[in-house]
Order: structure tokens, then sequence, then C-alpha cells
């Protein structure tokens, strides 16, 4: 039998792969899946919200709704504060305490020059690489 080239092997390997016998995933690949997800979204939440601040000053949980409905992301509080600490002690977002609507004092987050200088170098670079992941979909063209 003569070898297969690259290109025909992965022809074949998309056709094993997207066969309809294989359509149901494993709860093993789903596991493995929800893991890499959870990753993915860490890795990009510091991005989301420099870029949610970039819009307005805002309260922690204004932040962690609008990040829920505009990008469909869940940020656990448990993940979002200790990150929001760490960019103000990088000097990326500056706090202030004051009065919310019900009468509760808020702490409001907003972006600081050196963070618009850090989203400005980002947004090209995360744009490249999301074009580029892009291309390598299938059914993408090159």
């Amino acid at each position: 039998m003569a070898p297969i080239a690259p290109v025909q092997y992965l022809a074949l390997h998309n056709k094993v792969v997207h066969h309809p016998c294989m359509a149901r995933q494993s709860s093993e690949s789903q596991e493995a899946i929800a893991r890499w997800e959870v990753q993915l979204r860490k890795g990009v939440l510091e991005f989301v919200i420099l870029l949610s601040l970039a819009e307005r000053e805002q309260y922690g949980f204004e932040l962690i709704s609008g990040i829920a409905e505009r990008a469909a992301i869940d940020v656990p509080e448990g993940t979002i504060y200790p990150l929001l600490l760490r960019l103000a002690k990088d000097g990326l977002i500056a706090s202030r305490m004051a009065e919310g609507g019900t009468g509760a004092p808020r702490k409001y987050y907003v972006l600081t020059p050196q963070g618009r200088v850090l989203l400005a170098g980002m947004i090209p670079r995360w744009t490249k690489l999301a074009a580029s992941v892009a291309r390598l979909l299938p059914g993408a063209s090159a």
C-alpha cells in the first residue's frame, strides 16, 4: 500500500473524526474540553476586563454582569476580585469608594493611563492572534 500524502491524511483524518458514528463525545473528552475552556477564559480575562474598563468606570458586580452579558463569559467573584487587586497593584487600574444606588458603598474601577497604553498594545496582538487561529478552523479559507 502506498504511503498517504500529508494532505490526503488530513482529509482522511477529518472524515474519521467527523464521522456520524463518532458524533457523541466521551465524558473524558468533554471533561478535557471543559478544562481547556476554563484555562482559555482565564487567559483572556485580564484583556476583557481592561477592554470593559476602557469604556467607563465600573464597580465589581457591574463589571461581572457586563462581561457575562456582552462576552458570554461567566466570571466568578472569586476570580475577578483577586485579578482586579493584581491589576491595581500593577498600576493598570485604579479604584475609589463611592456610595452606591442602594446606599452601600461600592468600589469603582477605572483604567489608568498605564492601563490604556497596555491595552492599546494588546488590541492589535489579539486581533492578529484571533485572525490567525480563525484561519486554521475547518471551513476557513486560506
